[in-house]
């Protein structure tokens, strides 16, 4: 294989690196000597640290279930009082009866007062259910108020004033 031909950088290189060798090589330079400095005395100062306390123990969220159950809690606590016992389950269902039937008692009774048993019982069963409208039933007196509708003899039907 011929061998190519050095380049110019190549042969200033190689120049540089004769002229060195022929002035004794590559020597280590001397280094002057320096007196080491004595180590530095550092200044002994206490500082005052803050004082913080260290929580070790996370803080345990509340789960959702336990949230929803302390809501629940004092909902109950703020609702039973005697007036909200009286507008819930069957006695609220009575208590809606028997207020209806009054009304409709007290308003048909002055249009067409041959119709006021059967409104007053119509209005019990419509707001109260089947409770409401049998307290309303039993209340006015059962089965006989509305025996003057059917052709039996009933009592006069008591007006309710205002």
């Amino acid at each position: 294989m011929a061998s190519k031909k050095p380049t110019a950088k190549q042969i200033a290189a190689r120049k540089k690196f004769a002229a060195t060798m022929k002035s004794g090589g590559f020597k280590k330079k001397k280094t002057k000597a320096v007196k080491k400095a004595a180590p530095k005395k550092r200044k002994t100062t206490t500082t005052k640290r803050k004082t913080v306390t260290i929580k070790r123990t996370p803080v345990k969220r509340k789960t959702m279930a336990r949230r929803r159950t302390r809501i629940v809690r004092s909902a109950r606590k703020g609702g039973m009082r005697i007036g909200s016992s009286l507008k819930t389950g069957t006695i609220g269902e009575i208590v809606k009866g028997i207020g209806a039937g009054s009304l409709a008692t007290m308003v048909v009774g002055r249009v067409a007062p041959q119709y006021a048993p059967i409104a007053s019982i119509g209005a019990g069963f419509l707001t109260g259910g089947v409770i409401g409208g049998a307290a309303n039933l039993i209340l006015n007196g059962g089965m006989q108020s509305l025996g003057g509708i059917f052709g039996g003899a009933s009592t006069p039907a008591m007006e309710n004033g205002v």
